[in-house]
């Protein structure tokens, strides 16, 4: 084949033009900054075409190999930020990233060669081969046509049923399940990761080292928001469970419309919710699987695919005992004309199967470009939801949610029992006539709910009544009872000031004698205010006073 009439932005053949009629690729405009060029040849066979993606571990390419001819994809180690490219395509490491670069080409090799290892697997793509050339490394890949499942549900509403996806969904579940057994941790599994081929098979790609899986690294992280888990931003190690989490949220994405809220705003508000008609319409086990496998905590989350998967085959083995019932039903019918009602659901099965067939053909070959379903506006919210799917079908223990509202944080820090189901967490502050100040006055959590542990219940905090009026029997009252007087009022102990002054001889020593703002006055629980008391001495005025915050706690926030 002569190679010089390919295109390189699809492989096809074409006579030589500047823009590809076939695919519209314009070679004479294309620009990619430390690629490498078009038309290069690696390893003497592989014949290297435009840019399919770029990470922080390097670059994918469009390629052709020309012993077989036949197309591929090569991924090529290039960490940007520890590289350059030289004009003859050799790199040059940059001497403070030696190191790294150097653990990298190694770590890049034993995955691919892991992968390569790999047997009876179709949701990963074929290792072809690898090698070492222009002081880096290389991996080649079949390349098979398709589409990101991002698009194809685009390209089909937004969203797809359970039942419409549960054969496709399965056993890329089970893929994993066999990577995780020989020591391969995607880290990166999402909508934008999944190939959906013609063959109406799901496939993984982008598989990176692990160090392009977390923040904070020496080689940018490629991580996907909405189906990152927590520990990658933290920088700490992936593991199964962070597996679990993506494939959960890629779920939840294509069974909601959307994805998940990012996990890195989930830890400051966890909003995280099924859509009631989402919750109507899924079965409660995969409900169950989801909400499990997308706890942030990984203590909490579900440990393995292996285990998510057998909660969603929970699902699969109540379809097929309802199955089951509906077929005795239909052998104990003695009408004459079961036939019919045989045939009618026949055609009904043959009619639901051909509809899935056309979804995924439609949605490879079709071009329309329809915005997905917006999400309903009723939600179950995410602690909401843990009575809604987790009930009766969850392994884990639960705990049911308290009344938190009249209490202090510092009551349900000392209660060692919650300790062990709830991290508590202060969200918000508002004027409440109807609680004291550092009382809770509303919570995340609904009274009843059946949580797992560790479960974040966040609170509104009250601040006491907008105003309140400094009492006029503060006159004449012992200096240390005032005070504690107006802690009562709500009033923060730091906006206190206690201060000595000289009064009339017949007062007695340590009685109050004013304050600043004047008894009988409102004013807001934020104001300072000063209790002056009778002495024979006049002291500066602080707020630092002989009364330590220690002996009244019970009045403070």
């Amino acid at each position: 084949m002569q190679t010089d009439k390919l295109c390189m932005g699809c492989m096809s053949e074409i006579s030589g033009e500047q823009v590809c009629s076939v695919c519209g690729f314009d070679s004479a405009n294309y620009s990619e900054p430390d690629a490498l060029a078009l038309r290069t040849l690696l390893a003497g066979r592989y014949l290297v075409g435009k840019v399919i993606s770029k990470t922080g571990e390097g670059f994918s390419y469009l390629g052709f190999d020309t012993v077989t001819e036949s197309v591929v994809k090569i991924a090529e180690y290039f960490p940007l930020g520890a590289c350059k490219r030289n004009a003859d395509a050799t790199v040059s490491v940059n001497p403070e990233k030696g190191f790294a670069f150097n653990e990298g080409i190694m770590k890049f090799i034993e995955l691919h060669k892991t992968l390569s290892g790999i047997t009876g697997v179709s949701a990963i793509f074929k290792i072809l081969d690898i090698f070492e050339v222009n002081s880096t490394a290389y991996c080649v890949t079949e390349f098979l046509q398709g589409i990101t499942l991002k698009e194809f549900l685009i390209r089909n509403g937004g969203m797809i049923s359970w039942e419409q996806v549960r054969p496709l969904y399965l056993p890329l579940v089970t893929a994993v399940c066999k990577l995780h057994e020989n020591g391969v941790i995607h880290g990166g599994i999402s909508p934008e990761t999944i190939i959906v081929g013609r063959d109406g098979r799901l496939r993984l790609s982008e598989f990176l080292i692990p160090s392009a899986r977390v923040s904070g690294g020496d080689i940018e992280a490629q991580l996907y928001h909405g189906f990152a888990a927590i520990e990658q931003y933290s920088g700490e190690h992936i593991t199964p469970a962070t597996d679990v989490y993506a494939l959960a949220a890629t779920l939840f994405r294509t069974l909601t419309g959307n994805p998940p809220p990012d996990s890195k705003q989930r830890v400051i508000s966890d909003n995280l919710a099924f859509s009631r008609s989402v919750a109507e319409k899924v079965p409660r086990a995969v409900l169950v699987a989801m909400a499990n496998a997308l706890q942030l905590d990984v203590e909490n989350r579900t440990e393995s695919v292996d285990e998510f998967k057998k909660g969603l085959l929970i699902a699969e083995s109540t379809v097929t005992a309802d199955d089951e019932k509906a077929s005795k039903s239909t052998e104990k019918a003695k009408n004459p004309s079961n036939k019919k009602y045989v045939l009618l659901a026949a055609t009904i099965t043959i009619l639901i199967l051909a509809v899935i067939a056309g979804i995924l053909y439609f949605a490879v070959f079709r071009e329309d470009d329809s915005e997905p379903a917006e999400q309903s506006s009723e939600y179950i919210s995410s602690h909401e939801s843990y009575l809604t799917v987790d009930a009766s079908s969850a392994p884990e223990k639960h705990f049911s949610v308290p009344d938190f509202s009249g209490k202090s944080l510092a009551e349900l820090l000392a209660n060692p029992e919650y300790d062990e189901w709830f991290d508590f967490k202060v969200v918000k502050k508002e004027y409440s006539n109807k609680f004291s100040r550092g009382k809770i006055c509303a919570q995340s959590v609904k009274v009843g709910t059946a949580v797992k542990k560790g479960t974040l219940v966040e609170f509104t905090m009250s601040l006491g009544p907008e105003t309140v009026t400094v009492p006029k029997a503060l006159k004449g009252m012992n200096k240390d009872q005032a005070l504690i007087e107006i802690l009562k009022l709500g009033i923060d102990f730091n906006n206190v000031s206690v201060v000595g002054k000289l009064g009339e001889e017949t007062t007695e020593e340590f009685v109050v004698i004013e304050t600043l703002p004047p008894m009988g006055e409102k004013i807001n629980p934020d104001e300072a205010i000063t209790i002056y008391y009778n002495t024979n001495v006049i002291a500066e005025e602080s707020s630092d006073t002989d009364y330590p915050m220690d002996d009244y706690e019970d009045y403070g926030n």
